[in-house]
């Protein structure tokens, strides 16, 4: 198997046909149109947790595959880190999981809502501390640090509000869409600059392609923030973005400017205030469009000035 084949089926084809069937499952439970909002509601938790599950183990299964003990599972106790970031396989696959679960025990939409708010919160600050903490090896980066932590807080927090505010507007067939957009910047970004980063970027591209293709398919409209049918995966998707885009930051081969690093990192809110100003007076189809252009503009600038074409890796 060649080197090439090797990623495509490890870091994109894997996780893409996991999240496939694990975001048809997320899809399959009631769409929650005549819910009340203090009502529990019935009959979709469980099915929440394993189409979770299962996106969660597409990720996990990548990075396995890539390390050669897939199919050995006496040797995924030997798993270690070469580097703080490498948590993420672990951390954004169990915070899918864990939004899944808050699901299952806080059944009611508003409790719900609550909870899986302060936990994304919680989230995004416990791996962006342990991701961006790599001690001696970024010592003279040290300065950079805080900025950055406070940034890619700001990020998620926006982002996400972003990803709900999209969904919640009639726009949760293709509100993954804008996540895989700011994957491809991101990767666009990375595989330049470190390359095992890189390729977990493509990771959460490929998880991003089966949460796209199953809400084209299925869709679904929610009264409430988290309340849409692949929020327990598309929301952790996004802290992962916003983290590889922060650490790949402290990697850049050829210095990008702040202005465009700042676009890929909020490119969700970017895409929801382009969508509120002129997008929501009309159809979903011009809605994609002009989340498609404001994507598409910030990964060719990305290209045009890194020019990949032009180099040797």
């Amino acid at each position: 198997m060649s080197f090439e084949l090797g990623i495509l089926l490890q870091r994109i084809v894997l996780p893409a046909i996991c999240s496939l069937l694990g975001c048809y499952l997320l899809s399959r439970v009631d769409k929650g149109e005549d819910w009340y909002d203090d009502q529990p509601t019935k009959g979709i938790g469980w099915q929440t947790f394993f189409g979770a599950t299962i996106c969660a183990i597409g990720m996990i299964g990548s990075d396995l595959w890539q390390r050669g003990v897939l199919f050995q599972p006496v040797e995924w106790s030997n798993w270690q880190a070469s580097y703080q970031w490498q948590w993420m396989v672990w951390m954004i696959p169990g915070f899918m999981i864990l939004l899944a679960l808050v699901r299952v025990i806080y059944s009611t939409p508003i409790h719900f809502t609550a909870m899986a708010a302060t936990a994304t919160t919680a989230f995004a600050i416990g791996v962006l501390f342990v991701c961006l903490n790599e001690g001696k090896a970024w010592e003279d980066q040290s300065t950079k640090l805080m900025p950055w932590m406070a940034a890619s807080c700001l990020a998620v927090t926006l982002n996400t509000a972003s990803l709900n505010s999209i969904a919640r507007s009639d726009g949760s067939r293709w509100v993954a869409l804008t996540t895989l957009g700011q994957f491809g910047c991101v990767a666009a970004i990375a595989l330049q600059s470190y390359a095992s980063l890189g390729e977990w970027t493509l990771v959460g591209l490929g998880v991003s392609i089966g949460a796209a293709v199953v809400g084209g398919l299925a869709g679904s409209s929610a009264k409430l923030h988290f309340g849409w049918q692949l929020s327990t995966v598309v929301v952790p998707l996004g802290v992962m973005a916003v983290a590889c885009c922060s650490i790949s930051n402290f990697f850049e081969s050829q210095p990008l400017p702040l202005w465009l690093v700042g676009s890929v990192l909020f490119l969700p809110t970017i895409v929801c205030v382009f969508d509120v100003v002129f997008g929501r007076l009309f159809n979903a189809w011009f809605r994609v469009v002009i989340a498609a252009i404001v994507c598409s503009f910030v990964l060719g600038a990305i290209l045009n000035i890194t020019k990949p074409w032009q180099s040797e890796w």
